[in-house]
């Protein structure tokens, strides 16, 4: 792809809330899987990525199977890349549901023309659904962090710093002349309410339940709650959601979280004291810890309610949830398949948490979470995960706060054809915390 034939897919004039650009969306699209593809197969020179119209054919003849790839290849950087396909018609000024197909079929594209192997069904499945999740949270986490009425270095690092999460939609910006150019903010920079907490300390695990003894290490929390179920009326798909991201000294990122609302209504009169509101969401689960590897894409429906305590702004909240899960997949060592030591399938769970918070910023919460994972590829197996735990922040001043968790993860997997298989894993943290909120009642 030549210099200007990339200028020509993305110079367009400075607008902060673009016209739908729908040609150039499908171009960028393509774009990807061909700088992808050629990366590989010329600077890495991977075999698989030499791929060409015999293959092709092949592919369109034989149809999907299910690979060996790493849990972390799969289950993270699948729907990364598929957060490119769905931010590239995002940074475009296509709707939501609009950059639904872009990520379907950007995915589609790839697994049948981008590389030699088979196209994999579970490739498929999570980068297109896992990217609509995790792309839509990186388009509005950026759009916050981006200034467009800012200046100076101070604007340049706020695009650098939106480039990790959302690379498309900064390479548009900057051949847009837009890292410079001053002028209105799309409305997702501005969530209403919100909260960002971010915590370091150390972490304690026992690991698995036969272990003996406790290992400690270092842990970060990153936490972000972009709108409100209760002052924020449903408007548009994600305009509340909330985002997790731990990382562990001992393994890189331990999980990593994002839940956003697709709908969501009032089911009592919005002046009511007590509020009881209806979301459905759309949500991406990754865990890697010692007692089990799990993750997927689910849809869950269920009831967020608040009711007030007293008059400063502090609250009682519950949320209960039931869930579908789209595609999971779950650690089986010794199982699997080929090389791949976990299974794949569908499911379903349920969600809940009690919390006291403060215009939205928790204090105490209380949480749990069921699921059941029906393998189909990989071993004959049933799975039950069970996550729950308490966690607790005590204000120091100055937005710091000192927090402890407690957390434990509870696995059976049942077998046709080997022993059953229990492990727990309990953990703890320690952490120092700053808490940054702004509330829109």
């Amino acid at each position: 792809m030549t210099a200007p034939l990339l200028a020509v897919l993305m110079a367009v004039q400075f607008d902060s809330v673009p016209k739908p650009r729908t040609v150039m969306a499908i171009g960028q699209v393509a774009l990807i899987n061909t700088f992808v593809n050629r990366v590989d197969a010329w600077v890495f020179k991977q075999d698989w990525a030499r791929s060409g119209t015999r293959v092709w054919g092949e592919h369109l003849r034989l149809g999907w199977e299910w690979d060996e790839d790493a849990f972390t290849t799969n289950m993270f950087a699948h729907p990364y890349h598929g957060g490119l396909y769905f931010n590239a018609a995002r940074a475009n000024g296509i709707g939501f549901f609009q950059a639904v197909p872009y990520a379907i079929m950007g995915s589609w594209t790839w697994e049948y023309f981008g590389e030699k192997y088979r196209p994999s069904l579970n490739d498929w499945y999570m980068t297109s659904f896992g990217g609509i999740t995790l792309g839509e949270v990186f388009h509005r986490i950026t759009a916050t962090i981006r200034d467009n009425r800012a200046t100076g270095r101070g604007r340049t690092l706020r695009e650098l710093a939106a480039l990790p999460m959302d690379p498309i939609g900064s390479l548009n910006r900057l051949v847009r002349g837009q890292w410079r150019a001053r002028g209105a903010n799309p409305p997702e920079h501005d969530p209403g309410s919100y909260v960002l907490r971010i915590g370091a300390g150390a972490r304690f695990a026992k690991g698995l339940i036969a272990d003996s003894g406790a290992a400690r290490m270092g842990a970060m929390l990153v936490d972000l709650l972009y709108g409100d179920p209760f002052t924020t009326e449903y408007r548009s798909p994600f305009d509340q959601f909330g985002v997790r991201l731990m990382l562990s000294s001992n393994g890189g990122f331990s999980s990593l979280r994002a839940s956003g609302r697709i709908y969501g209504t009032n089911l009592n009169n919005p002046a009511r004291t007590a509020r009881h509101v209806l979301a459905v969401n759309t949500r991406y689960d990754f865990f890697k810890n010692r007692a089990q590897s799990v993750g997927g894409q689910s849809v869950e429906i269920g009831i967020n309610s608040r009711w007030p305590i007293g008059s400063r702004g502090y609250a009682f909240r519950t949320s209960l949830f039931v869930d579908g899960i789209l595609l999971g997949a779950i650690d089986a060592s010794g199982t699997g398949l080929g090389t791949r030591t976990y299974d794949f399938g569908p499911g379903g769970g349920a969600r809940w948490e009690f919390a006291v918070d403060r215009h939205g910023a928790r204090f105490v919460r209380v949480f749990g979470q069921w699921e059941y994972i029906h393998a189909v590829s990989g071993a004959s197996a049933d799975h039950i995960v069970d996550f729950s735990g308490i966690e607790a922040n005590i204000p120091i001043g100055r937005g710091f706060g000192i927090a402890a968790h407690s957390t434990v993860f509870h696995r059976i997997s049942r077998y046709s054809t080997a022993p059953k298989d229990e492990r727990n894993y309990p953990e703890a943290r320690l952490l120092l915390t700053w808490t940054k909120a702004g509330f829109k009642p």
